[in-house]
């Protein structure tokens, strides 16, 4: 088998990794939400709702470069979850699609090479 996790371990591994993820935004974001009211930061509503209470209080602790590189981690949260997409899509069409449909024979070689087509 090209895949060394049964599907079993698979989705308990999804499963588990769903929780753990899930203490990093909720970190940030608390962290991030008690600075600003800690600093004093003065949103308005319109501001608060449109997100604006992470770049506030980082400008407010670390200026300029803070915000840039605020803007650098957004980027790079969205390029990895971009990627991690991009070969979720070209794995399910490598396995359920080509071997499944066009090259049922096809060796290991030859679906790693479609899939990073």
């Amino acid at each position: 088998s090209a895949i060394a996790a049964t599907p079993t371990s698979a989705a308990r591994g999804f499963v588990l990794s769903g929780f753990v993820w899930f203490a990093i935004p909720f970190a940030f974001s608390t962290a991030l939400g008690l600075g600003a009211t800690a600093l004093g930061a003065q949103l308005t509503s319109a501001e608060a709702d449109a997100g604006l209470v992470p770049v506030a209080t980082v400008a407010l602790l670390l200026g300029r470069p803070g915000v840039l590189i605020l803007l650098l981690l957004v980027y790079m949260a969205i390029a990895s979850t971009s990627s991690a997409e991009a070969l979720a899509v070209s794995s399910i069409f490598a396995f359920d699609v080509y071997r499944e449909y066009i090259h049922p024979t096809a060796s290991g070689q030859r679906i790693l090479l479609v899939a990073r087509v």
